[in-house]
């Protein structure tokens, strides 16, 4: 399955990167997470209060470390509120989102292994010809428990539901279903269901 292609979209909360990392580890395929890209964007702009990204390298992929313009960003520290907010925001911006879009399409094309890739706009427009797109969605309240356990209790509901309406909302590249995506909701699913469903939608490629 080199060169395979496994999108996984959907809202905040709903387990993308804990489905695509396990999804990826047991095909043996690489796994990125889009959102790290904007956390690393938002950083860069906090330490540096700019968006001059003239150089971008991802020197490890797990954790992830990226350079940016000879500034080093290691994935411990892009998970702060203040990170959560402004990445979000930064994701509205056309120039940052073919940033991430470029980077991702270079990661892909330079991956031997096949590769699962989270985020909110992967399949929709990312990666229009991914060889299967996974939407996964689940109710705001199941949601909201499951990041607020994640973030130990830094990110609440009302989090959550301005990450969402930013998300859907925004101009560009706004959080949809494409309309070749297998929805799943996994409320009432365990991941290794929801595994299942994902490895036999996969098989019929």
């Amino acid at each position: 399955m080199s060169n395979t292609l496994i999108t996984i979209d959907g809202p905040s909360g709903v387990g993308k990167t804990t489905i695509g990392k396990r999804l990826a580890s047991e095909l043996n395929f690489e796994f990125f997470s889009s959102g790290l890209l904007y956390r690393v964007i938002a950083l860069h702009m906090e330490k540096t209060n700019s968006l001059n990204l003239n150089e971008f390298e991802i020197i490890s992929n797990d954790p992830v470390v990226c350079k940016v313009n000879e500034n080093v960003y290691k994935e411990k520290n892009l998970y702060t509120p203040e990170i959560n907010t402004k990445s979000s925001e930064i994701a509205q911006l056309s120039e940052v989102r073919i940033i991430v879009s470029n980077v991702l399409q270079f990661m892909f094309k330079n991956s031997n292994i096949g590769l699962v890739v989270e985020g909110r706009d992967m399949g929709s427009v990312v990666f229009k010809n991914a060889h299967l797109k996974i939407y996964l969605d689940a109710s705001e309240a199941v949601r909201s428990e499951r990041r607020i356990a994640q973030s130990d209790n830094k990110e609440s509901v009302e989090d959550l539901r301005a990450r969402d309406s930013r998300d859907i909302n925004r101009k560009i590249s706004p959080l949809v279903i494409a309309d070749d995506a297998i929805v799943i909701n996994n409320e009432n699913k365990s991941i290794d269901e929801v595994i299942k469903i994902i490895k036999e939608n996969l098989k019929l490629q």
